[in-house]
């Protein structure tokens, strides 16, 4: 009797431990597909924020081990939230250089 209680709390402690590891790797995923399905709408704001929770993911990731597919997979993840974070961060060089030429033109406007 007591080893199956011993086994049991074995067993409980195992899969406790491995469901903490993939609490930040569901979080990844989440974040991905939120990120994929809404960031066309996301302000500055909204880019800040996400980009925070990506950063916790990923901090939260250090503390476990993960298989070589879980790897694989977190790495797949964690390049698709890159790209949307550099797109996003063109796009707003894209508005900031209009506005900056647009800002030249005037000051050259007045200067003439």
């Amino acid at each position: 009797m007591f080893f199956r209680v011993l086994i049991l709390l074995l067993s409980i402690i195992l899969l406790s431990c491995s469901m903490g590891r993939q609490r930040p790797l569901e979080l990844l995923e989440n974040l991905t597909e939120e990120i994929r399905e809404h960031h066309e709408e996301y302000s500055v704001a909204d880019w800040k924020e996400t980009y925070a929770r990506y950063e916790q993911i990923a901090a939260d990731m250090e503390n476990y081990q993960y298989t070589k597919e879980e790897a694989e997979k977190i790495g797949q993840l964690e390049g698709e939230c890159a790209g949307y974070f550099v797109k996003s961060a063109v796009m707003s060089l894209d508005g900031i250089k209009s506005e900056i030429k647009g800002f030249v033109e005037g000051l050259d406007k007045s200067m003439n």
